[in-house]
């Protein structure tokens, strides 16, 4: 009698990352490629201005004073980006910000011709590049829908992840060895090259034209704020990342981490920085585990309470290694969070709002971390690297705990279109 039950290739095939989006469609292929050069290029001139700005005065306040530069001009143009999204061509304003990102990089590069670059230069280049990476990025998530059948979205959602993950990976690394073997200048040249590379990946895209195109105008701005406001669940899933980020954000503890804690150089500070993403890289590649998950809300704050705990566990651990084990944890953890928060946004949001809920969105993602590396900077300049680390990790599990009891629908949230829901999703008052 023949079984039912499912072969071990069929369980190893459920249980890895769902590739269909980049079988299926050929649009969403080269958008993958252009993101994963200019993720990877911009990952290694990350790391090489954290780098540079810290052994300026070897200050962790300094490159925490970086993320504060950072995310201001972030917070205030995310908005403006995600409108933009929604009035023009995506393809075209994708083509545009490469351009704008390439230089950028390419006067960082310019700049280490100096014997001591000034600093205040170091950060206007950083808040330029963090200003262009919030309209970068609500086009980018906005084009998704548009590239890939509704079947294929969470396999492209999931995918994009692995693309960013692998520039996290990658990118550091690259720049950690780079920066030890040829120098800094380097560094920023080679994401210049990526931007190029993205720039002609991008120009063979078909047009990408909201559904339904509006006029840029200020009002359209306010709408995305009101839409957030009207629906518990979305802003929660948006807390979610913010408790994450603000407190277990450790990327302007690291060149300490390197210099201090584990007497080393460059690439000790790059694989600190990169074990993160390594640990969310293999963690996609079992994603499928979680593919049965109903309650996405209660996966998001387990999600954050595992990563805060890894990040309180890094900050006592002894040796180096146990230190990147305890990171690549969090960075498992983190890519759970940020599957099932992507998955919320993209089915609760209409179409001609998502380049504006995407900027939202990336308002959280790229304006947490900056707003963490100042926080955890300047602790770790006030109370010590270690104690700064433990304080972040365990704020993580308290601002969880206190979510939970503060929007209860959220925990119960479950995709419509998956059916099954456990209680209204988003109409409560819960909040």
């Amino acid at each position: 009698m023949r079984s039912d039950r499912p072969t071990l290739r069929q369980r190893l095939r459920r249980a890895t990352i769902d590739v269909s989006a980049l079988r299926e469609s050929a649009p969403f292929r080269r958008m993958f490629a252009a993101q994963l050069v200019s993720s990877i290029g911009t990952q290694v001139t990350l790391v090489a201005l954290f780098y540079q700005v810290y052994h300026l005065n070897e200050s962790t306040f300094q490159v925490g004073l970086l993320g504060l530069f950072m995310v201001v001009p972030t917070l205030c143009v995310a908005l403006l980006g995600g409108a933009i999204a929604d009035a023009m061509d995506r393809r075209k304003l994708l083509v545009v910000v490469q351009v704008c990102m390439a230089a950028v990089s390419l006067t960082l590069a310019w700049l280490t011709t100096f014997d001591t670059p000034p600093l205040w230069a170091l950060y206007v280049l950083g808040a330029l590049g963090s200003s262009f990476a919030a309209i970068d990025g609500p086009a980018r998530t906005a084009v998704i829908p548009a590239l890939v059948s509704a079947a294929t979205l969470r396999s492209a959602i999931q995918l994009r992840e692995v693309l960013t993950q692998s520039g996290r990976t990658f990118g550091p690394v690259i720049g950690g060895v780079l920066i030890d073997t040829v120098g800094l200048g380097a560094a920023y040249l080679v994401d210049v090259a990526s931007f190029a590379i993205a720039f002609t990946l991008f120009l063979g895209l078909p047009a990408l034209l909201p559904e339904t195109r509006r006029k840029f105008e200020l009002s359209s701005i306010v709408e995305a704020v009101q839409f957030v406001g009207s629906r518990p669940v979305l802003a929660a899933s948006f807390y979610a990342d913010i408790i994450a980020m603000v407190f277990g954000q450790q990327r302007a503890l690291f060149p300490a981490y390197a210099d201090r804690i584990f007497d080393s150089g460059p690439v000790t500070f790059s694989l600190l920085f990169a074990a993160p993403s390594a640990g969310a890289m293999i963690g996609l590649l079992f994603l499928g585990m979680f593919r049965n998950v109903r309650r996405e809300g209660r996966a998001v704050l387990l999600s954050v309470a595992a990563w805060g705990a890894c990040i309180a566990l890094f900050a006592i651990s002894p040796w180096f290694w146990l230190a990147l084990v305890f990171l690549a944890l969090a960075g498992a953890a983190d890519m759970v969070s940020a599957i099932f928060r992507q998955t919320i946004l993209l089915t609760t949001v209409p179409d001609e709002l998502r380049g504006r809920m995407s900027s939202v969105h990336i308002m959280v993602v790229t304006g947490g971390p900056p707003v963490g590396d100042m926080l955890s900077g300047t602790l770790g300049e006030t109370i010590g690297v270690r104690q700064s680390s433990l304080a972040g990790g365990l704020a993580c599990i308290g601002g969880v705990l206190l979510l939970a009891n503060r929007v209860p629908a959220f925990t119960r949230w479950v995709d419509p279109q998956r059916g099954g829901l456990a209680g209204p999703p988003d109409t409560s008052g819960d909040g």
